[in-house]
Formats: structure tokens, sequence, C-alpha cells
């Protein structure tokens, strides 16, 4: 599927806050991705996907970012995601 470019006016505050050494495109597709994630709209990894980071180190970052693997899919595809980043989150 082909990207969709779209400019969006970042604050300097926002920049500065998140710090001139990050990829602000890489950022801002981690921040949406986690939070689409978090609300239940995505796996984690279609969230991995959209981010552009392989599983194992998508997960990895959900543990930095302090935030809980769960996931709202049918039982057969929770179980296998489950098991999937259980080896990664101990």
């Amino acid at each position: 599927m082909a990207e969709t470019k779209i400019l969006v006016k970042i604050p300097p505050e926002l920049i500065e806050i998140i710090g001139k050494q990050k990829d602000i495109e890489h950022e801002s597709k981690m921040l949406m991705a986690t939070e689409l994630y978090k609300e239940g709209e995505i796996s984690v990894g279609k969230a991995a996907e959209i981010v552009g980071l392989p599983f194992e180190d998508f997960v990895e970052e959900l543990k930095r970012r302090e935030m809980k693997i769960y996931s709202l899919l049918g039982l057969p595809e929770a179980k296998a995601e489950e098991d999937r980043a259980e080896k990664y989150i101990t």
C-alpha cells in the first residue's frame, strides 16, 4: 500500500519536548500506532507494521513506554499474539 503524505505544522514547543535529535516522522508514527493499539483499534502486530519495526522491537518499545500488551482480537488470534509477545516481556 502506498503511503499518503500529509503536511502537519508542529509548534516549536512540541519539537522541543520530543527532542530535535529524534526522527519526528518515526516518533509521530509511533505515537499514533501506540495510541491506536492502546484504544484497541489495531493489534500489536499491526502497530509494529505501521511504525516499520520488527514485532520484537515494537514490544520492547511498549515496555519502555510502560504500556501493557493486550489484545482485543478473537481468542485464537489473541492467544497467538500473546504467545509471540510473551518471550519478549519477561
